[in-house]
């Protein structure tokens, strides 16, 4: 009996032993591992502003030129109480590979001999200048990645205020600033935010 108990368990075992074999080369044909990697392009974030890169520069002061084309009372190129004059903002965003939005505030500076900077109104691409309710308010717009449109020209209407409703200088102190050496100084301000799903 105890012979039959041996030959029993090691006829079990060799069973067991035997069906692990097959289920281990059956899982064998089935089973294969690979391995790689992939390159995905990333998104361009190239946007210029006056033909200077975002990316690459903070400061576009030396690119912001405005233009005053004086009255018959006032001469070109310089500001007065009263003269309105402009300047323009090129964007390029060919190299952009994701929608945004785009914000442009502007302000006067607190070092400035004249207060009573404001922008008035502005125009896109060439058209009809749209006036602000308010002076200074912002401008902005979102593009969409699927544009057709890959540049904006925004041009921003100046104006040294004289309305004694709304300005804040008087008569004495335009007078103090149009002697002043430090020329006007007016911020302009461009923020591009990334719009995420």
């Amino acid at each position: 009996m105890k012979n039959r108990k041996k030959l029993l368990l090691l006829l079990s075992a060799l069973l067991i032993f035997s069906i692990l074999f097959f289920i281990i080369q059956i899982y064998a044909k089935y089973l294969s591992t690979a391995n790689g990697n992939t390159e995905m392009s990333i998104a361009r974030w190239n946007i210029l502003v006056n033909n200077l890169s975002i990316k690459r520069n903070t400061d576009i002061s030396s690119s912001i030129v405005p233009v005053f084309p004086g009255t018959e009372n006032i001469s070109s190129n310089i500001i007065a109480p009263t003269s309105e004059g402009y300047f323009d903002l090129n964007l390029d965003f060919s190299a952009a590979d994701v929608s945004f939005k785009y914000e442009i505030t502007t302000s006067v500076d607190e070092q400035s001999p004249v207060k009573d900077l404001v922008t008035t109104g502005y125009s896109v691409d060439g058209g009809e200048k749209l006036n602000f309710e308010n002076y200074n308010s912002p401008i902005s717009e979102t593009i969409p990645l699927g544009s057709e449109t890959k540049t904006r020209n925004i041009r921003i209407y100046v104006l040294w205020n004289d309305d004694e409703n709304t300005s804040t200088m008087d008569n004495t102190a335009d007078a103090l600033a149009t002697n002043s050496e430090t020329p006007a100084i007016f911020h302009v301000n461009i923020s591009f935010t990334q719009i995420a799903n």
